[in-house]
């Protein structure tokens, strides 16, 4: 069976370990002047080399002859280490092994002493996932471990840690890879493997990697099982289901051009290829990026070859700031949306033909005239607009309507305000919802599983503080995860009272 190649290529030493230079210094540092810790805390996006760095941490602090603070790999204990069986590295899944009886379990095997080093070391992956009770039973022996023991606790939600747990560990924060470093470590993997590939070609798996070492290894991993011969980046894009570069540069300019019918066309025929509509709405965000960059002059910061940055400075000359800025607005939003619609391609269209709309618009002249309106300024008509004299109207206090306070009355309000200012599935959503109430300062929405991710998604969380802000409401909004049981009880419930008891019977 062939060995994955994050596996095959996970850095042993610290000489391996590539953007994550001020945690390395540090970590050697402590190593070569004695001065180990005993709790630490890895926290970062994942792929980024928190595991890594705790496997190579937990040797090197236990080998008998360090070299440059790596762990040598000749030693005896570097030997005895090696081997999964050994007791005095201990690596825990927290996410399957999360429970208070697990972290009972730890308290009482750290107090036994190593078996060949001098540090028995405890690796807890995805601490996150501990319940309160397993943090508790853990707390006390985080703070005052034996002197022989070390923990090690990564994790990539950080803000999910109790503060009680996070004031005990010395804490490290693994930053996103470079992509320039990503491609070299992807080149000198492929030159290993005996595999050539363009250079063009790394770069693109080196992005699509976002930071992340593992995600850039694994899809250098089906780029390279992809085909024999050398890889290109017409391959990259085939393998990915990437939208091909100059169906890309179609779309786009459609949308310059603001051209309804070749933008539509060409959203037609990437769906014909059975390219994701995520996909396509990110690769289109991201040229509209990298125009913008070229725009702006820095070309360094574009991963792309020449002759295609000298064709992007043609099309960004053609766009205005504005133009650019506000097609990235509109499709990065799509996200959440095309996540959850079922009909992804008519999201896209939709979103296409806005962004269309913006180029029969001058955005400056709207744009100037907002902030005036922000400034209580008089706006101006548009040029060509005949003024006619107007008398002057005698001075009418404004009508202040009182904002509505009961549940029935702002969730209405709140169904037009989705129909007129949000999507067409955010709309769906709250005008066919009925378990709502408004209960100490907060409009509480209760949902069983099917529609407690869709209301508990930020982009919907915020859409109904925008709703209720609109109306004057100084409400905050709560989600409360509700079983079906609970949900048909409640519509019961609201029906006896609507129809009186006597005139209800229900039959259980």
């Amino acid at each position: 069976m062939a060995t994955a190649l994050y596996r095959k290529y996970r850095p042993a030493t610290f000489d391996g370990v590539i953007g994550q230079d001020h945690i390395v210094r540090t970590l050697v540092n402590q190593i070569e002047h004695d001065r180990i810790g005993h709790a630490y805390l890895f926290t970062g996006s994942r792929g980024t080399g928190k595991t890594s760095c705790a496997k190579i941490f937990a040797r090197a602090i236990n080998c008998e002859r360090p070299v440059n603070g790596s762990p040598c790999g000749e030693c005896a204990t570097c030997k005895a280490l090696a081997d999964a069986s050994n007791l005095d590295v201990n690596e825990i899944d927290a996410a399957s092994n999360n429970g208070v009886d697990d972290a009972r379990e730890i308290r009482e095997r750290v107090k036994y002493p190593p078996v060949y080093g001098k540090y028995k070391v405890y690796i807890i992956d995805e601490v996150h996932m501990l319940t309160g009770s397993a943090f508790n039973a853990l707390l006390k022996t985080l703070e005052e471990p034996p002197a022989h023991a070390v923990f090690i606790l990564a994790t990539t939600e950080v803000h999910k840690l109790p503060a009680t747990i996070l004031s005990r560990c010395m804490r490290f924060d693994f930053r996103l890879v470079p992509t320039d470093k990503l491609a070299e470590l992807i080149g000198k993997v492929y030159a290993a493997e005996g595999k050539q590939a363009e250079p063009e070609a790394v770069r693109y798996i080196a992005q699509a990697g976002e930071g992340s070492v593992r995600d850039a290894l694994s899809v250098a991993d089906m780029c390279l099982n992809y085909s024999d011969a050398t890889l290109t980046y017409a391959d990259c894009l085939e393998v990915l289901g990437a939208t091909d570069r100059g169906k890309l540069y179609r779309l786009f300019d459609a949308i310059v051009r603001a051209d309804f019918g070749e933008c539509l066309e060409s959203i037609d025929e990437l769906a014909n290829l059975g390219k994701s509509m995520s996909l396509i709405a990110r690769d289109l965000t991201g040229y509209a990026r990298d125009l913008l960059v070229v725009k702006t002059g820095n070309t360094k910061l574009v991963i792309d070859t020449p002759e295609n940055i000298e064709r992007m400075r043609t099309v960004a000359a053609a766009c205005s700031t504005a133009l650019l800025v506000s097609i990235i607005q509109i499709l990065s939003a799509l996200d959440a949306e095309l996540r959850y619609s079922v009909s992804p391609k008519i999201v896209l269209e939709t979103a296409c033909i806005r962004a269309v709309k913006l180029g029969t618009t001058d955005i400056s002249a709207i744009e100037e005239r907002l902030a005036r309106l922000e400034r209580g300024g008089i706006v101006p008509p548009a040029a060509g607009t005949p003024v006619a004299p107007q008398p002057a109207a005698p001075a009418v206090p404004p009508v202040q309507t009182p904002p509505p306070t009961d549940a029935a009355t702002i969730w209405g309000k709140l169904t037009t305000y989705m129909r007129e200012n949000a999507t067409m599935r955010l709309y769906s959503l709250v005008g066919g919802h009925t378990d709502f109430a408004v209960e100490n300062g907060a409009l509480v929405i209760g949902a069983a599983e099917a529609e407690f991710l869709e209301f508990s998604d930020d982009d919907t969380i915020a859409a109904i503080r925008r709703g209720l802000s609109s109306m004057g409401v100084g409400l905050d909004v709560k989600v409360v995860r509700r079983s079906d049981t609970s949900v048909m009880d409640e519509s019961i419930s609201r029906i006896k009272q609507l129809m009186g008891e006597a005139k209800l019977e229900v039959k259980k």
